[in-house]
């Protein structure tokens, strides 16, 4: 899956949590955060952590790929307006 966003983010860590069989707390306790934490991470808070996030995505038997982007440039003049 191609992530955008943290709420992208949020979603793949409930799906991985749930196909785990975890709950929320289950996994707070995993990863030594409160519980309120996971339910901001699987809302997407901008907020959280990014190292916590992919610990998180661990725990759940998923991990983080990053790949080039070939069509960033097209993004980046479409928002800047062609100045990079």
């Amino acid at each position: 899956m191609i992530v955008n966003n943290t709420q992208d983010l949020g979603a793949l860590l409930k799906e991985g949590r749930v196909a785990k069989g975890w709950t929320q707390a289950e996994l707070a306790h995993a990863l030594g955060v409160s519980r309120q934490w996971v339910i901001g991470a699987e809302a997407g808070a901008p907020t959280a952590q990014v190292g916590l996030y992919l610990t998180a995505l661990r725990l759940v038997d998923l991990m983080v790929d990053v790949v080039r982007d070939d069509e960033s440039q097209a993004l980046i003049e479409a928002v800047f307006g062609g100045s990079s």
